[in-house]
């Protein structure tokens, strides 16, 4: 008996002999692969990398679309949508394999209608050849968010695009790479940008995320930085804004601005506009674009013949303009802007990825026409 009890003992020491061995291997385990994987992360605010996308550089620390002077002189509405940082974006360059997006976003606004991604979300893409494809993007969860939206990149330094949230505001934007890493903006001479100004369509309603807005997906095209003044309901060619537009000095001028007004306010306004801004620019560019054909367009006749007239009225305008002598003035008709199956919008009206990849690829083409003719600067 009493030697059965001493090899039982015996059999005790040497298990807890080994767990305890085992635990300090494991625990050693364990801080090799700490000390050997680089997972801690460096975050760089976006703002030392410039943002793009901007008419004002004064606003390169709101995140905003108009400068403080707008308000009051555009309408509250116009105001309250220059908030949202839609069309801006940030160029940058690392070697990091891992890249964490953080951003605040102001309001945490919610559509029925469109994705959170788009609504407050951001959006990577990154330079292959002479091109941009798409690497991911940060989904929000909230006022505050942090998403890592691309991992396991190959090596080496590459070029990245982040878009920033088209309907809601944001506080503060920082990118995370790996410790060690490099990061950089990217210094590369800049073409003159091209200004949209517009709808809902054109701020981006109702893309699923932020880099399928029309004016992004046409930058990405030309390689040309493109600033988003679309406002959701509220682009009206009113004078404030047009005097606003004055003060730009962009290689074109892109009014699309049809689908908010009334059809009596379409040559009058039209008319205003254009002249204020070649009175202050006498040789920038301008194009003037047609309603969309509405999708639904063809089962509503109360909606085709809406289009319809603000469009004759637009021609009416265009051809009074070219009367005047007024050089340097362009017109797209809506004949090809649609995606021919009706299969390109959420409501008939906002458009889709696809609807916004189609109008995208016609209006690129046509300002190609333009730059060919006039020599874009």
């Amino acid at each position: 008996m009493k030697h059965t009890t001493s090899i039982q003992i015996l059999l005790a020491f040497l298990l807890f002999a080994y767990s305890a061995t085992e635990g300090k291997q494991k625990e050693a385990q364990v801080n090799v692969k700490a000390a050997a994987s680089p997972e801690k992360i460096e975050w760089h605010p976006v703002n030392k990398f410039g943002i793009r996308g901007l008419g004002w550089q004064e606003l390169q620390e709101t995140f905003t679309r108009l400068p403080a002077k707008a308000q009051g002189v555009v309408s509250p509405a116009v105001w309250k949508l220059s908030q949202h940082s839609a069309g801006l974006y940030v160029q940058f360059a690392t070697n990091s394999t891992t890249i964490k997006v953080k951003w605040s976003v102001r309001a945490n606004n919610s559509f029925s209608h469109m994705a959170p991604t788009v609504v407050k979300g951001v959006d990577l893409y990154a330079r292959e050849g002479q091109n941009w494809r798409w690497v991911g993007v940060g989904k929000p969860s909230g006022k505050k968010n942090e998403d890592e939206i691309a991992t396991n990149l190959p090596s080496g330094q590459k070029e990245f695009m982040l878009y920033l949230p088209l309907y809601d505001g944001v506080d503060s934007v920082a990118i995370g790479v790996e410790n060690g890493s490099t990061i950089s903006g990217l210094t590369e001479p800049q073409k003159k940008p091209i200004v949209f100004y517009g709808t809902s369509i054109t701020q981006g309603a109702c893309a699923s995320r932020p880099g399928m807005a029309y004016p992004a997906i046409i930058g990405r095209c030309l390689n040309r930085e493109t600033v988003n003044l679309g406002f959701s309901g509220n682009g009206k060619m009113d004078e404030g804004m047009a005097n606003l537009l004055t003060e730009l000095d962009p290689a074109l001028f892109v009014l699309d601005c049809l689908p908010n007004l009334q059809p009596e306010e379409v040559l009058p306004r039209t008319l205003a506009v254009v002249r204020m801004l070649r009175a202050a620019k006498p040789n920038t560019p301008i194009l003037l674009v047609e309603n969309i054909n509405y999708a639904h367009s063809w089962a509503n006749q109360r909606v085709s013949n809406l289009v319809q007239t603000k469009n004759k009225h637009l021609q009416q305008a265009y051809k009074e303009l070219q009367s005047e002598g007024v050089k340097n003035l362009f017109y797209l008709d809506n004949k090809n802007l649609m995606v021919s199956s009706g299969e390109g919008t959420v409501d008939g009206i906002h458009l889709t990825d696809l609807g916004f990849a189609h109008l995208a690829n016609e209006l690129a083409k046509e300002i190609k026409r333009i730059d060919k003719k006039v020599k874009l600067p």
